[in-house]
This record gives C-alpha cells, structure tokens and sequence, in this order.
C-alpha cells in the first residue's frame, strides 16, 4: 500500500504538537504530501460562555454584550487556529514536505472522514483525547468516529 497523501489532524490541545510529529517524520519518511486539519467545533467552549451570560441566571434570553462575547471568543479560536496552522504548516516546510493546511468548522469526527475524503487521503493521523469513561460513554469520542466512519486507514496517536 502506497502512502501518498496523509491528513493530520490537529486541535487546541498542546498533545496536537505530538499528533504533527509523528505525521511529519510519517510523511518525511515515505514521501507523502500532507493536509494539516485543525477542526473548530461550536459546542467545545462557546456554549459555555453563551449560557452563562443568560438574564438573570435562569432565563435563555441573551442580552447583547453576552452575544458580542460569543461573537468576540468564537473570532478569538478562529484566529488562534489559523496562526496554529500556519505555524504546524512551516515547520512542514523545514522538512521539506508538501502541506496543504484547513480550517473547517463542525463536528470533529465528521469533519476528519469528510475532508480526509474529500482530499482522497491514503491515511489519517490523530490523537485520542483522554476523557473520563463515562463522558466517553454519552458523548462518544472523535477518534472513535472516525476509526468506525474513515474510508482509509487510520493511525491513532496515544496522548500521554
């Protein structure tokens, strides 16, 4: 099996550091092209600041300094995303390896299958968030979608 082109995917974590690593000594080693991932997803921390700006605690009316927050922390991870890339794109660079880089805005899991499809990758590389048993249990895990969802194979890096 020929290994061309490997999509990593990266997050907000400092492990993603690790994820790109070992997919740039991957691709060094075989040659391959890569496309650096970075996946923003509504429901990780906006939410958060959105609920508990509500009127009076227990009301969902929002009042408007609570939705510029919103507005302001969402341009806030678009931005620290871009500069992540940017910054994972030229050490790609320093290796001399061909990388594309893609910000994209949903679901984790399903946004890796879709542009690892889309780009027709012979590979994804990934970590594995450690979540408790029981929040992995209700809310399921990213790289657990993706294992059972990817139509190329799938290397998952352990975060420690």
């Amino acid at each position: 099996m020929m290994l061309q082109k490997i999509l990593i995917a990266t997050g907000d974590s400092p492990e993603s550091s690790q994820i790109l690593k070992s997919g740039l000594m991957l691709a060094e080693k075989l040659n391959a092209k890569i496309l650096i991932l970075h996946v923003l997803n509504q429901t990780q921390n906006s939410f958060e600041t959105m609920g508990n700006q509500f009127m009076g605690g227990s009301y969902p009316m929002m009042n408007d300094l609570a939705v510029q927050q919103y507005q302001q922390e969402w341009q806030d991870r678009e931005q620290r995303g871009m500069e992540l890339l940017q910054s994972y794109a030229a050490q790609a660079k320093e290796h001399q390896i061909e990388a594309e880089t893609s910000q994209n805005f949903g679901d984790s899991g399903v946004m890796i299958c879709e542009t690892a499809k889309n780009w027709s990758a012979d590979l994804i590389v990934m970590g594995r968030n450690q979540k408790s048993a029981l929040s992995e249990f209700f809310l399921g895990s990213t790289s657990n979608y993706v294992l059972h969802h990817a139509h190329c194979s799938v290397m998952v890096i352990q975060q420690t």
